[in-house]
């Protein structure tokens, strides 16, 4: 079976980590790692929309085999 995840370990400073905490208790996502996932994939899909749109398209694809 094909592992779906990733961990990345990042090292952030400590007042980030305190506005990161903050923004979550303030929003939808369910927590900081969530809030993080979604920053990532806002990132991707700003700077790099042609690649963003590719991976959901092979995901699409993969889905229907």
């Amino acid at each position: 079976m094909e592992k779906h995840t990733a961990y990345i370990g990042v090292r952030i400073p400590k007042k980030l980590k305190e506005l990161i905490k903050k923004v979550v208790s303030l929003d939808t996502h369910l927590n900081e790692a969530d809030f993080i996932r979604d920053a990532i994939r806002e990132k991707i899909e700003r700077d790099a929309p042609q690649l963003y749109k590719r991976l959901f398209e092979r995901e699409v694809s993969n889905d229907d085999d």
